[in-house]
């Protein structure tokens, strides 16, 4: 293999967010409280993003697809049995941030990866609610 080969495969290697656990939250609309979620991911090298997680809502499948050249994350978050909401964002300084959408509702959501932390006031302003009930589309 020549080196440049081996320097650009190495790079889009990087350029992949890390698989593992993920943690975060969604809002409705683009304030109030933030919703948090756990997610199981793994991102592969030919692009694919699958998992599995829970928030407030339900437990929950993720499938989707990175592009790395774009740093764009777009995957189908489907409770399990209820309805799946759709997620488009971009991998930025170690964490996905963007928008999620179902029907005509749409808010915002950030995740990132467990082992990165977040500060102890940041978390604090995490709330956790009752499960919501399904939305029917």
């Amino acid at each position: 293999m020549l080196y440049w080969e081996a320097v650009k495969r190495n790079k889009l290697r990087s350029d992949i967010p890390p698989s593992g656990p993920w943690v975060g939250y969604y809002l409705y609309g683009h304030g109030g409280p933030r919703h948090r979620m756990k997610l199981g991911l793994v991102f592969t090298g030919d692009g694919k993003i699958q998992g599995d997680g829970v928030d407030d809502v339900a437990r929950f499948v993720v499938d989707g697809f990175f592009n790395g050249a774009t740093s764009q994350a777009i995957w189908t978050k489907a409770y399990v049995g209820m309805h799946k909401v759709e997620y488009a964002g971009f991998y930025a300084q170690r964490a996905i941030c963007g928008d999620w959408t179902i029907a005509r509702f749409t808010g915002g959501f950030w995740i990132w990866p467990e082992a990165f932390g977040q500060s102890d006031e940041a978390a604090a302003q995490i709330e956790l609610a009752e499960p919501a009930p399904p939305v029917l589309v």
